[in-house]
């Protein structure tokens, strides 16, 4: 199966129509009909109900869509994995969590493009599970995580820049008029708690309270998609205070956790793995800077 198939499937599956499709593939309709009908049959699985001009992706077709998606992604990966050791080109893909290690990528990047004007970066927003999954098949060169993590399978760098817990309010709420709130004081409200169990579990270790007897009206992989309902009352975001703070939102105020509780950033990559060119001379620019970077 060729992957330019997979990219006619994929273009198909993205318009849900042949005729537009066939315009932006530059090819025939006819042609690409066949094409279509051929994977179906190499298949031996319906991709598409064709309901009048519109092709549907049957729920086999949606599985597919996300297969062949990873297949064409991977293959252009590498392609850019084979340049030769001195040419610095290439991209980069990325995983990064919402936190205040936001800006140290930006310096970094920004920085390292001055050495190697021809490198793209390709970021990823998600929690730091989906990030090491997507660094696990290989989908991810890098990832920048928040501790707790597992990192046995890993080679990492700890970044030394830290980060604490706190949580998001309404600024109407009275709870505004502390600079800091206690953890006993934790129990008796409404908690949005990060959904990674790893975290969860550190959180009631530290809070020294079984999760049954705290208030968990529900869970967040991405902070910035919960506050709507931090607005609407139905609960409090705990998180760290850079996932909120790089991205404030008007009518919602962060309150710190005391005693604090120092989160570490670590930048990770998997062992035994032969990395590109650029992704090596990018860990190691950061290996090299990244106390100067940070302090910028």
């Amino acid at each position: 199966m060729e992957t330019r198939i997979l990219e006619y499937f994929l273009k198909v599956a993205q318009l849900g129509n042949v005729s537009k499709a066939a315009r932006e593939l530059h090819v025939t309709q006819p042609n690409l009909s066949r094409q279509i009908q051929k994977l179906e049959e190499e298949l031996k699985v319906q991709l598409f109900d064709r309901q009048n001009r519109m092709m549907i992706l049957t729920s086999a077709g949606i599985i597919f869509q996300e297969r062949a998606k990873q297949i064409v992604d991977l293959t252009k990966k590498a392609a850019h994995d084979v340049l030769p050791e001195d040419d610095l080109r290439g991209e980069i893909a990325i995983g990064c969590v919402e936190s205040k290690i936001d800006s140290f990528l930006s310096k970094a990047m920004m920085s390292f493009r001055d050495k190697a004007p021809h490198v793209q970066f390709a970021l990823y927003d998600a929690d730091c599970d989906d990030i090491r999954e997507k660094i696990d098949r290989g989908i991810l060169d890098l990832g920048f995580l928040l501790a707790p993590v597992e990192v046995a399978k890993y080679e990492f760098i700890n970044l030394e820049i830290e980060d604490y817990w706190g949580i998001v309010v309404p600024s109407s709420n009275p709870l505004t008029q502390k600079k800091e709130i206690n953890l006993t004081e934790l129990s008796y409200l409404p908690l949005i708690v990060p959904r990674r169990t790893i975290v969860k579990d550190e959180i009631m270790s530290w809070l020294q309270e079984p999760e049954r007897e705290l208030n968990i009206v529900g869970s967040q992989n991405l902070v910035s998609n919960s506050l709507p309902l931090v607005k609407l009352g139905w609960g409090f975001v705990m998180c760290s205070a850079g996932s909120y703070l790089a991205r404030p939102v008007d009518g919602l105020t962060f309150i710190p956790i005391t005693p604090r509780k120092e989160i570490e950033h670590l930048l990770a990559w998997r062992k035994n793995f032969v990395m590109t060119p650029i992704v090596r001379a990018f860990v190691d620019f950061i290996k090299q800077n990244y106390k100067s970077l940070k302090q910028d």
